[in-house]
């Protein structure tokens, strides 16, 4: 049987791959291997997949990048991902930029972009000469799964590149028609602004994401009603602020970003329910963030950290109203039929126009947030809307993608 290879990081990039694995293991179609990244392994291990990380491409002739991995890893403020999976991830990508910058070079790159300076084409290519897979699949993640794709076309093995929402900040890289043999796309306003770059039409297929397949399960319905029982707010107008991490710089990017923007809506969230007593909020980090043990240990009556056990679509539908900077939450949320608030302010904001596509229903900054839910609120002042229709089998469309362009080549497979 041959093998197809998986690469992601966690978050929203995990959520969207991983059932396509599944999917392709189920169908017999192939053995899917799943290289997951940092905190991709969390999602993917208790599945049985067969799973990798970076760590197992460690040799002992990476000595030296071991020692420069443990040195970032000591660094993290948060550790989020197994700590030998960071050592191995920051250490092989740290020191194969080093090869290719020179020392001077590599120093000021991570000084201003941290991780997102990474691209460890080496460390890929060393990992398919491992596996010889028949097909390499990844999201559109710059850094190690822009990596798989790249080395995939060097080495002549077929590659598809599933785009998780709107491709704006990539765009340049998903036009040419020598990165993937195919690009899996949201919808068709995606696809014709790929084809208007350049790419081929015939390679860029319309499949919606995976990752919001379940959005509207009936089971996620019933979960959300249940924990927002529990939790005794039946009567409130309950929010969920799903927040996701503001990095200081990304390349390419231009603008300084505030690393301490989540943090402040946060606070301009917890002010705004502690002077109206009809609000309540979940607060949901993303998993690379800290976790939220100062607010759990305020013990507010009417705010919550989102319990592990409850699923992100079980979160949305415990709620009337989802507030997002940038995150895909957003996007859920508006077809889960929730009203959706974007606030303003990312570095990223240029690459999620939600309100401009009939996202969200309105952008605030954070200085405006106290004033925008000082007024009494109640469930019923929600809007009537229902969930968008069934969002579709974009699973489904997604392996039969895969298939097209998985044709046997000489010296690829098992």
């Amino acid at each position: 049987m041959p093998v197809w290879l998986f690469v992601s990081y966690g978050g929203g990039h995990v959520k969207a791959l991983l059932p396509v694995a599944q999917r392709v293991r189920e169908l017999g179609i192939a053995e899917p291997v799943y290289l997951a990244l940092t905190t991709a392994a969390a999602m993917v291990e208790p599945t049985g997949l067969r799973t990798l990380g970076l760590r197992d491409a460690m040799t002992p002739a990476d000595e030296r990048a071991r020692r420069k991995g443990e040195e970032l890893a000591g660094q993290l403020q948060v550790q989020a991902a197994d700590r030998e999976e960071s050592i191995a991830y920051l250490g092989l990508s740290y020191i194969e930029m080093e090869e290719r910058l020179g020392v001077a070079a590599a120093a000021d790159q991570f000084r201003k972009f941290g991780r997102q300076a990474f691209l460890p084409l080496g460390i890929l290519e060393r990992i398919l000469q491992q596996l010889r897979p028949a097909l390499v699949v990844a999201t559109n993640s710059p850094r190690a799964e822009q990596a798989a794709l790249q080395a995939a076309r060097a080495m002549g093995i077929p590659g598809v590149c599933l785009v998780d929402l709107l491709g704006i900040w990539e765009r340049d890289l998903l036009a040419s028609p020598c990165y993937a043999d195919a690009v899996c796309v949201l919808n068709e306003a995606v696809r014709d602004s790929l084809v208007r770059a350049g790419r081929p039409a015939s390679q860029v297929h319309v499949t919606g994401n995976p990752a919001f397949d379940t959005v509207n399960d009936p089971a996620m319905l019933a979960a959300g009603a249940r924990f927002r029982t529990q939790a005794g707010w039946d009567e409130l107008y309950v929010c969920l602020y799903a927040s996701s991490p503001e990095p200081a710089g990304i390349p390419g990017v231009d603008g300084t970003g505030d690393p301490t923007f989540p943090r402040r809506i946060e606070e301009a969230l917890i002010a705004a329910v502690e002077a109206n007593p009809n609000l309540a909020l979940w607060v949901r980090r993303h998993p690379s963030e800290a976790r939220a043990d100062d607010i759990s240990a305020a013990n507010r009556p009417r705010v919550r950290v989102a319990p592990p056990e409850m699923p992100l679509h079980a979160c949305i539908h415990a709620s009337d109203e989802v507030i997002v900077t940038v995150s895909t939450v957003g996007v859920e949320a508006h077809l889960a039929g929730k009203r959706v608030t974007q606030v303003r302010g990312s570095i990223l904001d240029h690459l999620s126009p939600y309100l401009q596509m009939g996202i969200a229903d309105r952008e605030l900054t954070v200085a405006a947030l106290p004033q925008a839910y000082a007024a009494q609120h109640s469930p019923a002042a929600a809007s009537a809307r229902r969930p968008l229709e069934a969002v579709g089998n974009a699973t489904g469309r997604v392996v039969e993608v895969l298939r097209s362009v998985a044709t046997p080549k000489d010296g690829h497979g098992g």
